[in-house]
């Protein structure tokens, strides 16, 4: 973050964002990707930190920093873990207030817990051994059948790539994100599991039409809530995938995205080194050499019944080290 740091620019961030993301960043293991979530409205500073963990050393890490206990055995076990089920933990501090009763000012917050699944996902794992252990505890008896609802509803093309503890956010629920399901599948999936959210989810679909990858989340208490995200990105950066701009004229235009914080997205891509950077090099540390990129990992857009959809970016950052030549080079 001491890297990056000047490369976010005022148009993204006001002062106080830019705080919270670097107390935030102090707690964390150095040598993760790290994702920034911004709101692109211009009224809304905000932004939230997360970090992917796929490494033993990584999770033993962040056992010792979080605060709730079931959080600090799940990530000791899937530290012990190594090469199990599931491959990648990502965890999401929610950085515009404290999320938790026995929370202070400095400490780090209560996190989204969020599980990278295997391509091949037993749908009572899921809801029995999986989530509770992010959650802390069983599925409530409704909440439970409707994972497996959703589990079980999928159509041969889609999978559900991540499942999300949200214990910092009212109710405490849970979130599938799902991948694979066209703009017509993700209507005719709804029409099963969520018709309430069906109509939502046909309005947000033009949106991203022109992006790869799409993802579709579904937060889900005792029963599936309003809310539902639908993301997308594009294969290469902006400076060789002029689709981004195009999207981002499309966001402008609707009025979910100012168009300072346009320009500044667009340029956030790139890398730094020791000889580039405005900041001072981390030497010493899990980042010491090689170089910081910068690239944009994806769009979402969410949408909740009679509002006005909200748009977000997500500015990822990582160290990247040439691999030392071998002997046979």
């Amino acid at each position: 973050m001491t890297v990056v740091e000047p490369r976010l620019t005022t148009a993204l961030l006001d002062g106080q964002a830019r705080r919270r993301l670097a107390g935030a960043a102090r707690h964390l293991p150095g040598d993760c990707l790290g994702i920034i979530e911004v709101r692109l409205a211009a009224d809304e500073p905000e932004a939230d930190l997360s970090v992917r963990l796929t490494s033993p050393d990584q999770a033993r890490w962040m056992a010792r920093k979080v605060r709730r206990p079931h959080l600090r055995d799940f990530l000791s076990n899937w530290a012990e873990q190594a090469g199990g089920p599931v491959p990648a933990v990502w965890l999401e501090f929610d950085l515009d207030g404290l999320n938790g009763l026995d929370e202070k000012p400095g400490d780090l917050p209560t996190p989204i817990v969020c599980a990278q699944l295997p391509l091949k996902t037993d749908p009572l794992w899921l809801a029995d051994s999986l989530l509770p252990a992010l959650h802390g505890e069983a599925l409530g008896a409704a909440q439970r059948e409707q994972v497996l609802l959703c589990s079980r509803e999928l159509p041969p093309s889609a999978r559900i790539l991540y499942a999300f503890s949200l214990l910092s956010r009212p109710g405490c629920p849970v979130r599938l994100e799902i991948s694979g399901l066209s703009a017509a599948e993700v209507g005719e999936y709804l029409a099963r599991v969520a018709p309430h959210v069906r109509a939502t989810a046909m309005a947000l679909a033009p949106l991203l039409g022109s992006t790869e990858n799409h993802h579709w989340s579904l937060d889900i208490g005792s029963e599936i809530l309003p809310r539902i995200g639908f993301e997308g990105a594009f294969g290469r950066q902006p400076r060789r995938e002029p689709r981004w701009a195009e999207l981002f004229v499309q966001l402008v235009g609707r009025g979910l995205c100012s168009a300072e914080k346009r320009d500044a997205l667009l340029a956030w891509p790139g890398y730094d080194s020791p000889w580039t950077t405005p900041a001072p090099w981390p030497v010493g540390l899990p980042g010491a050499g090689g170089f910081y990129v910068r690239f944009l990992s994806h769009i979402k857009i969410v949408g909740w019944p009679g509002r006005t959809p909200q748009a977000k970016a997500y500015l990822g950052f990582r160290h990247w080290r040439r691999p030392a030549p071998s002997a046979w080079s």
